[in-house]
């Protein structure tokens, strides 16, 4: 998890701002490749590398096995621990179904969004990549697209956690309430791209702070994230330390994410 802002007072809490702020861009990237009995499955940003292994027998999970490449947190690798807890699941338990047999907040909510996500890749079976891109908003709004396997799926007008454009999504939330209508209106294929699209730019409001300034520092003051997810929810919070040389400025399309998959 990484820091979060006000959408109407402007980002706040770890760190001084960011001088490259408005001249760049939040990327992700997520990549999913089915192979027999397993999914193998990656997310980066300019804030986490994420991999994983989903075992599964055709029909529920047998194992998943995570892998933290670039964290925020000295706790994150602890989120293997309630990951553990999907095992045993169908492999077409439906996302919302999903986040209320377990708490997301009580995960790495990444891993345990690639979970959801790999799960419906090992029953489609094949490969899909998603590439996120969420410009500065500042001064004004921008637009925030998402490619599937290469191809725009979604291109929307946002600024301050809400769509302005194109209808019918325009004045729909980003951030706060975002699941509760996207789940009610989109299912399937559309549902799960704009779910991606909805993690990436929660994670863009990391962006206008220089996040690497506050590494090395403890987290546990930070509480506005207080019960966020697992490394910001106790024993784990208390501990917790930013990560030195975590981030890097995904902003050049160049930067390869997910490469190794």
């Amino acid at each position: 998890m990484s820091a979060i802002s006000d959408p109407d007072h402007g980002p706040r809490g770890f760190g001084d701002a960011n001088p490259d702020f408005g001249r760049g861009a939040l990327r992700r990237a997520v990549h999913l490749v089915a192979a027999p009995g397993v999914v193998h499955a990656g997310v980066e940003d300019a804030y986490h590398s994420f991999r994983m292994a989903l075992r599964h027998d055709g029909r529920t999970i047998s194992a998943i096995e995570p892998r933290f490449l670039r964290v925020p947190l000295t706790t994150c690798p602890g989120a293997e621990v309630p990951l553990r807890r999907l095992v045993g699941l169908a492999l077409d338990t439906p996302w919302a179904k999903l986040a209320t047999t377990e708490d997301p907040r009580a995960h790495c909510t990444h891993l345990f969004d690639l979970a959801s996500l790999a799960m419906a890749q090992a029953l489609r079976g094949g490969e899909r990549r998603y590439e996120v891109t969420v410009p500065d908003e500042h001064p004004g709004p921008v637009w925030t697209s998402l490619r599937r396997d290469g191809v725009e799926m979604l291109r929307w007008q946002t600024y301050k956690a809400r769509i302005l454009a194109p209808a019918p999504f325009g004045g729909k939330p980003l951030l706060r309430g975002f699941s509760r209508w996207a789940n009610a209106e989109l299912s399937g294929d559309d549902l799960e791209a704009a779910l991606v699209l909805h993690k990436a730019y929660f994670v863009s409001r990391a962006r206008p702070w220089n996040v690497e300034a506050g590494a090395g520092k403890p987290v546990a003051h930070h509480t506005m994230m207080r019960g966020a997810c697992h490394s910001y929810s106790e024993p784990a919070m208390s501990v917790a330390i930013r990560n030195h040389g975590n981030v890097i400025d995904t902003s050049d399309p160049a930067v390869p994410l997910v490469a190794d998959l």
